[in-house]
């Protein structure tokens, strides 16, 4: 895509002066909405629900009132995968200390909205997957359940919430579509609903773009990112 890459929360974060406040509170926007993959990880590790929690807990907050984002090197920053880099040494310290865990690490812990029981759902995986699979997947669904949102946003902003609640099934249905049904419950010909759920995933396709570009450094990014997102769910 050509053009001048937006400004993103990532890079935002990346090309940040050491301390400056805009860019800890795009870091802490991208915590608050990531903290599952990191959960899922965790868990798939080994670690007990209550562990889990409190390590991500322990790690967000330290992350946040550190100065780790400042040497982040903004010619290899993708947020996933620094997420995970920076999780990781703080796990080794944390079991090279053998310290136990406690909520924020004796820091003020973070506010996000846990939601450990709908977080549960995203460590079920075949046997044979890693933690780092289970990483992947949580943060693919949590991409693409982001984007569901933001598109949902706007179809309310439009005054079209009901007929995004009608064609939401067919979003990512790989199924042949009811158009019949879709037209009659959204009075309209067949043709029209056919035309409607084109422009659903027209318009998520943009959205979904748009939320993975949250989280890279550069337009040349977002494609592979989309195929990691792709990649993971089918995994």
């Amino acid at each position: 895509m050509a053009g001048h890459f937006p400004t993103t929360r990532w890079s935002v974060v990346l090309g940040a002066a050491r301390g400056a406040e805009s860019p800890r509170q795009a870091l802490h926007e991208l915590c608050a909405a990531y903290w599952r993959p990191l959960y899922a990880f965790l868990r798939r590790d080994g670690l007990s629900p209550e562990d889990a929690e409190d390590l991500v807990q322990g790690f967000l907050s330290s992350l946040l009132s550190g100065s780790t984002i400042a040497g982040v090197d903004r010619e290899r920053g993708r947020f996933r995968s620094y997420l995970l880099g920076a999780l990781r040494h703080y796990l080794a310290n944390e079991r090279a200390r053998a310290s136990t865990l406690k909520r924020g690490g004796g820091q003020a812990p973070v506010p996000l909205a846990i939601d450990r029981q709908d977080a549960e759902g995203l460590v079920e995986l075949r046997d044979d997957r890693t933690p780092e699979d289970a990483y992947a997947r949580a943060w693919a669904e949590e991409i693409l359940r982001r984007a569901r949102e933001r598109l949902r946003e706007r179809y309310d902003g439009d005054g079209q919430a009901a007929r995004f609640d009608a064609l939401e099934p067919f979003l990512l249905d790989a199924d042949t579509p009811r158009y019949r049904e879709l037209a009659e419950r959204l009075a309209m010909s067949e043709a029209n609903a056919r035309v409607a759920v084109h422009r659903l995933r027209t318009r998520f396709g943009t959205a979904l773009r748009e939320e993975v570009a949250q989280t890279v450094s550069s337009d040349a990014e977002i494609d592979d990112e989309l195929r990691a997102v792709i990649e993971a769910v089918r995994g």
